[in-house]
């Protein structure tokens, strides 16, 4: 198991799952947001942390159909041009308890399901809320 006593900069390897969930809560930082916000960041082919990270703010408890084609073009723009055989790391975060939710479900199922169409692979998908950050299984993408 890896230790973290520092944050990630640019350049460093982001490879197992221990390294990307503590990515995802450096991200979140304390993680008890006020309002929802879907964070992206991403690694390059080599899962080395590239040092982009887009806040998307104000973002709707449930995704809707206006906001898929917009994520969409978002990963793939940054997946061809900055991230080539890159990936994703996806950080929700909401305000409320730490249960994970059928929208943060429908979040993940989006999330995935854009990333999978421009080509971008996912490293990871989180919930950040309640004062914890937690991961988002694929299977919890239903």
């Amino acid at each position: 198991m890896t230790t973290h006593t520092a944050s990630f900069r640019p350049g460093d390897p982001v490879t197992s799952d221990d390294d990307v969930l503590h990515l995802a809560r450096m991200l979140a930082g304390d993680a008890l947001p006020r309002e929802r916000v879907l964070l992206l960041t991403w690694l390059d082919a080599d899962d080395r942390l590239l040092g982009i990270a887009v806040p998307i703010q104000g973002v709707p408890v449930t995704p809707d159909d206006d906001v898929a084609p917009g994520l969409g073009l978002l990963l793939r723009s940054v997946g061809e041009e900055t991230a080539p055989g890159g990936a994703l790391v996806a950080v929700l975060e909401r305000p409320g308890t730490d249960d994970i939710t059928a929208s943060d479900r429908a979040w993940n199922a989006l999330v995935r399901g854009q990333a999978s169409a421009a080509g971008v692979r996912v490293r990871g998908v989180f919930v950040a809320a309640g004062g914890t950050v937690r991961p988002l299984a694929l299977d919890d993408a239903t």
